[in-house]
C-alpha cells in the first residue's frame, strides 16, 4: 500500500511539473510579438459584418467545424464563427497591425479558448485539415491557393467573397446587399472535391 501511494504522489509531481512546463510555451505560441516579414499582398478591406453572417450560413458552420481564414485581417469572421456557432477557428495573417488587432478582437470577444491567430504568410501554410475555409481575396491570389485547396479533405466548404475560383464551378452564387455599406456583394459557395469548368 505504501508503495503504491508513492507510486501516485511521483505520477502526480511529474503531471504538475509538465503543465508547468507546457503551458508558458502554449501561451508563448500564442500571445508571441509579431514582426515584420514582407508587405501584405493587399490592403486589408473588412468584410461587413452581414455579410459575413450569410457566408457562415452558406457555408452551413457548425461547432464541430475548424474554421481557416487565410488573411484574416481583425478576425471578424472567426470570431462571429465563435459567438454564433461554438467553431474553432485558425486566421493567418502576416500583418503585424492586423495581428494585434485581431488578438485584441479576440480577447475582447472572450473566444481565445477557440480562436488562433499566427503570422505567416497565407501561402505557405497548411489548410488541410480545415472545414470550412472564407475566402477573400484577389482572382491572381485565389489561383495562386489551388495548391493549397487540393489539399482539402472532402465535403470542406469555400465561400470566396466577390472573386470567383476562376475554373471552377461554384455549388451556388448569391448577391447579398449589405446594410453596413450599401453595396452588393456576390458570394460563391465550393465544396471539395473542386468541379472543374468545362
Amino acid at each position: 500500500m505504501h508503495k503504491y501511494i508513492l507510486y501516485t504522489r511521483q505520477c502526480f509531481i511529474a503531471a504538475a511539473l509538465l503543465i508547468l512546463i507546457v503551458t508558458p510555451l502554449i501561451a508563448e505560441e500564442n500571445t508571441e510579438e509579431p514582426k515584420w516579414i514582407q508587405t501584405p499582398d493587399v490592403v486589408y478591406v473588412g468584410t461587413p459584418y452581414d455579410v459575413v453572417s450569410e457566408m457562415l450560413h452558406m457555408a452551413q458552420v457548425n461547432k464541430n467545424d475548424l474554421i481557416v481564414d487565410l488573411g484574416c485581417g481583425d478576425a471578424r469572421i472567426l470570431v462571429l464563427s465563435a459567438q454564433k456557432y461554438g467553431s474553432r477557428g485558425i486566421g493567418y495573417e502576416i500583418d503585424p497591425d492586423m495581428i494585434r488587432a485581431s488578438r485584441r478582437n479576440v480577447e475582447k470577444n472572450n473566444v481565445a479558448e477557440l480562436v488562433q491567430i499566427i503570422q505567416a504568410d497565407i501561402f505557405t501554410v497548411d489548410i488541410s485539415k480545415a472545414d470550412v475555409l472564407p475566402v477573400y481575396l484577389l482572382p491572381e491570389m485565389n489561383l495562386r491557393l489551388l495548391p493549397q485547396l487540393e489539399t482539402l479533405k472532402p465535403g470542406s466548404r469555400l465561400v470566396f467573397h466577390n472573386y470567383d475560383l476562376e475554373g471552377f464551378v461554384p455549388d451556388i452564387k448569391v448577391e447579398v446587399v449589405s446594410n453596413e455599406d450599401n453595396s452588393i456583394h456576390t458570394l460563391y459557395l465550393y465544396t471539395t472535391p473542386l468541379k472543374r469548368a468545362r
